[in-house]
């Protein structure tokens, strides 16, 4: 895996407050509760990016949400939203709507947004993040959650407890 250099991140407590800001390695090794912004992108027909992510960051390979990531110092969940989708898949100028805010998971207090994109829309991953892209139907994800097979366990369990909030 490529050596990243991180932003200090935000760590909470099991209510959300900040307590402080921390090391992105720091924090996982000592355990913290961290914030993070997590987005579903559909098209007008329905359909939800899903990515894997690619082989030089953290759980390799495996498929996830369309985007996420921590919340780094100074921001807010809405701004980290937006600079994820740009920074993993190139897309800008778009609404996000909140889904839910302060959603519970193992390590994170996340807020997960959705956006609904043209069927047209042209996604240019960075490939250091993301090593493919697909478009999948609400019941192709159905599926791929229940099988539990090649997912991040943050797409398995958002997916499951907000699934008729994002549809």
């Amino acid at each position: 895996m490529t050596e990243r250099v991180y932003n200090k991140i935000q760590v909470v407590d099991e209510n959300d407050n900040l307590v402080g800001v921390e090391n992105y390695h720091d924090a996982l090794d000592k355990g913290c509760i961290r914030r993070a912004s997590r987005v579903f992108m559909f098209n007008e027909s329905g359909q939800v990016l899903i990515q894997r992510r690619s082989e030089h960051i953290s759980k390799p390979l495996l498929l996830d949400n369309s985007a996420a990531g921590h919340v780094d110092e100074g921001e807010t969940y809405y701004e980290v939203a937006v600079r994820e989708l740009e920074e993993e898949l190139g897309v800008t100028g778009y609404l996000l709507t909140e889904v839910v805010a302060s959603y519970r998971s193992i390590g994170f207090f996340s807020t997960i947004y959705k956006v609904v994109v043209p069927n047209s829309i042209e996604i240019i991953f960075d490939p250091h993040e993301v090593k493919e892209i697909m478009w999948m139907t609400v019941e192709e994800v159905d599926s791929l959650v229940a099988t539990r097979l090649n997912e991040c366990a943050s797409l398995g369990e958002v997916w499951a407890d907000l699934r008729d909030k994002l549809i």
